[in-house]
């Protein structure tokens, strides 16, 4: 849920729908793991996730125009 509000900028209502979830439900996911970002460890495996789902939002973005 996180990855996807953050990532891919979509609201917490948005997110809740796509998860069966409450908008409040979101939220609270969202700040667990923003609180949790702060080890390091935990912090460069976000990022990477981060990285890794902008990365296939773009590829399945770009693949959308050649269809």
């Amino acid at each position: 849920m996180y990855l996807t509000h953050v990532v891919c900028g979509l609201s917490m209502t948005e997110v809740g729908a796509l998860f069966s979830r409450d908008r409040t439900t979101v939220a609270h996911a969202c700040e667990v793991v923003e609180d949790r970002r702060d080890d390091p460890d935990l912090d460069k495996r976000v990022e990477r996730l981060e990285c890794a789902v902008a990365a296939l939002a773009g590829a399945l973005a770009w693949r959308g125009r050649c269809s």
